[in-house]
């Protein structure tokens, strides 16, 4: 304990840096703090009456932060306004990992940090937002400890590498492994933040000396990263099956990423990765749904910084800057290009702070005032590009909601008054679009388009799921035995929202929202 009062008041902690970090994060996120924004799988996350979905997916950190903290997962405002606080934390560990003193260059390059689209793919669904604040702040911490580490702390680790057996560096070993492996239950990719901060706080040291490049210290620290890394997976990989043991839950959603074959074509695999990784950090409207041409121009800016800090170790330099711009996307060697969601790349708002705040602090003169222009105005653009994003949910969930309600009145005078607090159960035949026409931006891989009454090309569960966060909370799902038989009555019906579109059945409500059937009622041939 007193170890750990020593090491925070080394740091120089304040309430204040606290407080500007937290006020950054809330005014990012005011449209969630405001706002109810329900997306796909919000509607799920509601109604559901265990959060076990998250053990599934070997996201085991997610589930003790829903069932401890945030029972109910799909609300505004608080879950946000944590996020908020974990990633002032996180940011107060950052900088210190690296060796800078806190001021406004590092405030500057937060706001970049904590509004980067990225996050809007993340907090577009609000179960997911807690842990991944919680994910953060470990893997910051992890990352804490790993650059105290002295540079042969895997020889005393190894007591038969070296006569001074260190407790205390095995200890720092086992206490990383741990908090990369909650992270990792947290949210699996956030294990290339910490290999991403690795490689950012060995450029930072090399920058910041005064000595030739340390070839053996940089390379002992990456491969001490490394093997921080391991232990956290091994470690993930146990409490994971631990989960899922106790839970009695099957693993799913995470194997369907992995794609193998592709590595049989090493080179267009790789060719396609750094031309996914140019789009990105070039600001493509193809992955962003708008451009953002001041990304390009703010790398240059801090690929000139990092050249110009230590002239003579330009090159050694620019190889681990590099380096850590393609390190968020080793995880595509596995899933290939464009089969990871731009919301899973975790790393990239902190690629984008430390490129910032090399820009900010180690060019000079007139190259410095043009990067901070050059930085504005890639703020700017970050801002914009949030902001169409925003009004696209807006209208989107907006016709959705007209929607909703519309059906819920119908079905309601469907019931009529004899019936009031019997089930409903609903039964809906095809789908509409399954995302919303808009004339604003939306990322290739995000939902924010995504409505609610098309998505999966027509799911009961979700529809069903919907109209009761609308507050039609007698509505269910039919059951899937009875949904087949009514298949014919639905042939007949015309499509919604024309009259005739919504009917009753028995005990049953029949909803046709679209021509071709669904997997549940699709006759198959021949008969």
């Amino acid at each position: 304990m007193s170890a750990m009062t020593g090491w925070l008041q080394r740091q120089c902690f304040s309430w204040r840096e606290l407080f500007i970090l937290t006020l950054v994060g809330i005014v990012a996120n005011a449209y969630f703090l405001a706002n109810y924004s329900p997306s796909i799988d919000d509607e799920l996350a509601a109604v559901r009456a265990s959060s076990e979905i998250w053990i599934a997916q070997g996201r085991f950190t997610t589930y003790l932060v829903e069932t401890l903290l945030f029972p109910q997962a799909s609300i505004p405002f608080s879950p946000y306004l944590f996020l908020a606080v974990m990633l002032a934390l996180t940011h107060m560990l950052l900088v210190r990992a690296h060796g800078i003193t806190p001021g406004w260059r590092s405030y500057a390059a937060y706001c970049l940090f904590v509004t980067y689209p990225t996050w809007w793919l993340i907090e577009e669904f609000s179960a997911n937002v807690p842990a991944t604040g919680i994910g953060f702040l470990l893997a910051a911490a992890a990352l804490c400890l790993q650059a105290e580490a002295p540079a042969d702390a895997l020889r005393r680790f190894f007591p038969g590498f070296s006569p001074h057996f260190s407790r205390h560096e095995a200890g720092r070993l086992l206490a990383i492994g741990l908090l990369l492996a909650l992270c990792a239950g947290a949210y699996q990719t956030l294990l290339l933040l910490f290999a991403c901060g690795t490689i950012g706080v060995a450029l930072c040291r090399s920058i910041q000396g005064d000595a030739a490049f340390p070839w053996r210290q940089t390379c002992l620290r990456i491969f001490h990263g490394g093997v921080c890394l391991v232990a956290g997976a091994l470690l993930y990989f146990v409490l994971n099956k631990l989960a899922l043991g106790l839970s009695g839950t099957r693993p799913e959603y995470v194997a369907g990423f992995i794609n193998l074959d592709n590595l049989k074509a090493p080179y267009w695999l790789v060719g396609s990765i750094a031309l996914e990784a140019w789009q990105i950090y070039s600001g493509s409207a193809g992955q962003f749904g708008a451009a953002m041409p001041a990304a390009a121009v703010a790398l240059a800016c801090t690929v000139v910084a990092v050249a110009r800090a230590r002239p003579g170790l330009a090159l050694p330099n620019l190889l681990l800057f590099a380096i850590l711009l393609g390190t968020p996307f080793l995880l595509c060697l596995l899933t290939g290009p464009a089969s990871l969601p731009l919301r899973a790349m975790v790393a990239l708002p902190y690629v984008i702070w430390l490129s910032a705040l090399l820009a900010f602090t180690y060019q000079r003169g007139a190259a410095w005032i043009a990067g901070l222009v050059v930085f504005a105005l890639f703020q700017l653009q970050v801002v914009n590009l949030t902001s169409q994003y925003i009004a696209t949910a807006t209208l989107v969930q907006h016709q959705d909601r007209f929607m909703g309600f519309d059906i819920g009145r119908r079905l309601l005078l469907l019931r009529g008054g004899d019936e009031a607090g019997k089930p409903i159960w609903l039964d809906a035949y095809g789908h509409g679009a399954e995302e919303r026409v808009s004339l604003f931006a939306a990322a290739q891989t995000g939902v924010t388009r995504g409505s609610f009454f098309g998505w999966d090309k027509g799911n009961l569960q979700r529809i069903a799921a919907y109209l009761r966060v609308l507050g039609f909370d007698t509505v269910r799902p039919a059951p899937p035995a009875a949904r087949s038989a009514l298949t014919s009555q639905f042939e007949q019906m015309p499509v919604w929202p024309h009259e005739g579109s919504l009917r009753r059945s028995g005990d049953y409500y029949l909803l046709k929202l679209g021509k071709t059937p669904d997997a549940a009622h699709a006759v198959p041939p021949g008969k």
